[in-house]
């Protein structure tokens, strides 16, 4: 039988390599992102804004506030970094034309936050620093972070936000929108260690559900993806959780990972309620390199003490607006569990023709969602990006009208 020795390596991820890509530079990692988009956008909160060539055609992205609110981002055809942000309160009757900062130019990442918010991340420049806002659309308000360095922030709501510095290691934590900030964790070279973590590993990849609960996921220097089956010494990713604001951090069960190099995504509670979801990714060896990756979720109903799955997700675009109901789709079919996947129910969705093929779910409740969709048939042809709106489950979807159209 012909096998990969038990261990053999595909690639090795060192630590500095990981730092450089996830933490150095945030605009690096976003671009990075974008190449990866039409596979994992329905995966993702963020609308990521950063174009590496011209589209010949114009694309769009949605953040979901409701059944008749939401936001579009609009990228025109041909344009590099220029967009235009709009919003709708009818379901499309009517669109809003809504500001973006100037310092937006260069690439941006926007992501939708509770009460009608928006919380924005630009890019300047290749060599200068990054900038944060949040605001309504209409006016923006910076956030200045406690290092301009190279970081992370993320804002929980309007109030709640954490910065990750990266080169220091220093978590800080504020809760009056950035006037004020607070250090909860600090690991140098000299305190190399706080209770679980040290500075061996990599703690880049961090996310706060609240100002009190967090979760990170740990990356051991020498982790990689094995090519054969992962020996019980190889090292793998381990999930964290912080009851306190990031000042300690234990270490989560996750039942029955599959077997593979996992690799560990944050958890989500998008219902700013005690259920959510997180996502993994599985390197599984089937007598071939590179391994199969096959993508698992697992749900919580009690803010991540306890976690059941993992489930496998029945297509690439993924999202749930309150934890509990998940909605699926391969493009063509749609699947929607109330069961955070335990059982999923198989819709043929009607929509508006035969070429359509859905991209893309933003979900705001059980029964509405909304979706960037693709037409035409004719792949030596560019694909026309437009919108559509579901209002009974994804049974029947309708074409929103565009701004401008």
């Amino acid at each position: 039988m012909d096998m990969e020795p038990q261990g053999s390596r595909l690639r090795a991820i060192r630590l500095r390599t990981l730092a450089i890509v996830t933490g150095s530079a945030i605009a690096i990692g976003v671009a990075s992102l974008f190449f990866l988009w039409p596979t994992v956008r329905g995966l993702l909160p963020a609308v990521v804004h950063r174009t590496p060539t011209p589209a010949t055609y114009a694309t769009y992205d949605v953040i979901a506030e409701s059944a008749k609110d939401a936001y579009l981002l609009v990228r025109p055809a041909g344009a590099v970094l220029s967009a235009s942000l709009y919003r709708t309160r009818d379901a499309g009757a009517t669109w809003q034309r809504m500001a973006l900062p100037a310092s937006s130019e260069n690439g941006f990442v926007l992501r939708g936050l509770p009460g009608g918010n928006l919380f924005l991340r630009t890019f300047p420049s290749v060599s200068g620093s990054q900038q944060f806002y949040v605001g309504a659309g209409s006016t923006w308000r910076e956030i200045v972070v406690p290092d301009q360095g190279n970081g992370s922030l993320q804002m929980v709501d309007a109030q709640v936000g954490f910065y990750v510095a990266i080169e220091t290691s220093v978590v800080y934590r504020t809760q009056d929108g950035g006037h004020t900030w607070e250090n909860r964790l600090n690991l140098t070279a000299v305190h190399s260690s706080d209770g679980v973590l040290d500075l061996s590993a990599n703690h880049t990849f961090i996310t706060f559900a609240d100002s009190r609960h967090g979760w990170l996921v740990v990356i051991p220097n020498s982790w990689g993806i094995v090519c054969g089956i992962p020996g019980p010494t190889d090292p793998t990713q381990q999930l964290m959780t912080s009851e306190d604001g990031g000042a300690s951090w234990t270490q989560a069960s996750l039942p029955h990972l599959p077997r593979g190099s996992t690799e560990l995504g944050n958890p989500t509670f998008p219902g700013s309620g005690a259920a959510g979801y997180m996502t993994i990714i599985a390197n599984t060896y089937v007598r071939q390199c590179p391994p199969v990756r096959i993508t698992f979720a697992y749900g919580t109903l009690d803010d991540g003490a306890t976690w059941s799955g993992p489930r496998t997700l029945p297509g690439p675009f993924f999202d749930s607006r309150d934890g509990v109901v998940w909605w699926a789709s391969d493009g063509r079919q749609l699947f929607r569990s109330t069961n955070q996947g335990q059982s999923w129910e198989t819709i043929k969705p009607r929509l508006p023709a035969a070429a359509v093929t859905l991209e893309a779910l933003f979900v705001v409740n059980a029964q509405t969602a909304w979706s960037v969709w693709s037409a035409g048939s004719d792949q030596q042809q560019p694909q026309r990006e437009d919108l559509l709106r579901t209002a009974d489950a994804g049974a029947h979807w309708s074409e929103v009208k565009l701004p401008g159209s």
